[in-house]
């Protein structure tokens, strides 16, 4: 009897073990390469999320820098928004290069440079919205590019635009009011008239003349920046106010707008050439034709 036999295993279990124990080893093997290729599979995973991301970066500095108007209007409205925040908290003149340092400093996930800041300061200053106070003198070197070391202040017409809760553009150029839209003609003088769903309208009936109203304001605010001898400068204050006047009435008329404003801009006419005239000039002719429908 072989010793197998007297052990009471068949022949050749123990070989049979010696299998089994040397197979047993194999669970742990399969488990290493298993961890190994999901390390592996984590690492490409990772990679392949990197690469998305700056692609997706790529994208969106791309279509920033090829859309400088919309980067444009969203840093005049993100410094406006910024300087009023700082008047509320009681900084009157804060240093423009924090603006820098806050969120709306980025357009489309790309960072604005110094260069936009500039660019929204000038257009801001010269719609009087907002007063700068440089240090430097403009003859200094490196005036123009000492932006940051500027202080910025509100004006009245900037404190009005930041509390409206409308965009610097809308506050500028106000859109007519939405509802039914009617596109039709109505004459100096006319007492009655059949517009759309057979209502009466009159003429006067309606009329925003805000549009006309910020412009007088305008206009006295930049009095001293025309070079306007004093007659003259006198003589456009008066018809401002006048024009002023008439846009502020409950219920202003169209042919008295149109001679106020026409006096205003004779008198603007004799300006010598600046910019402050200039921009006024068009100022006025988006108003009237804002508030009359051309004309202007």
């Amino acid at each position: 009897m072989s010793s197998n036999e007297h052990d009471g295993q068949p022949a050749g279990s123990r070989r049979g073990l010696g299998r089994g124990l040397f197979g047993a080893a194999r669970p742990l093997k399969a488990a290493t390469s298993a961890a190994g290729t999901f390390r592996a599979g984590k690492a490409k995973r990772t990679a392949r999320r990197e690469r998305e991301a700056a692609r997706r970066e790529a994208l969106r500095e791309a279509r920033a820098a090829q859309d400088p108007t919309a980067r444009a209007v969203h840093t005049r409205n993100a410094v406006l928004r910024w300087t009023h925040q700082r008047y509320q908290a009681g900084d009157r003149a804060p240093v423009c290069g924090g603006f820098m340092k806050t969120p709306g400093a980025s357009f489309d996930g790309v960072p604005l440079e110094l260069g936009d800041l500039q660019g929204a300061l000038e257009y801001l200053t010269e719609r009087d919205l907002v007063e700068l106070h440089h240090p430097m003198h403009w003859t200094d070197p490196g005036y123009r590019e000492s932006c940051t070391a500027q202080r910025l202040s509100l004006t009245r017409l900037g404190i009005d635009c930041a509390e409206s809760g409308m965009t610097v553009s809308d506050f500028l150029h106000p859109r007519p009011a939405v509802g039914d839209t009617y596109n039709t003609t109505v004459h100096a003088g006319a007492q009655g008239t059949q517009i759309g769903r057979q209502n009466t309208m009159h003429n006067a009936w309606g009329l925003d003349a805000n549009a006309l109203l910020r412009f007088a304001g305008e206009v006295l605010a930049k009095l001293p920046e025309l070079g306007l001898d004093a007659p003259a400068e006198a003589e456009l204050e008066h018809e401002a106010g006048a024009l002023r006047d008439v846009a502020s009435a409950r219920r202003p008329d169209p042919t008295a707008l149109r001679r106020a404003y026409d006096a205003v801009m004779n008198a603007l006419g004799r300006a010598p050439e600046s910019t402050a005239g200039q921009w006024l000039h068009e100022a006025g002719t988006a108003a009237i034709n804002n508030v009359l429908g051309g004309g202007g």
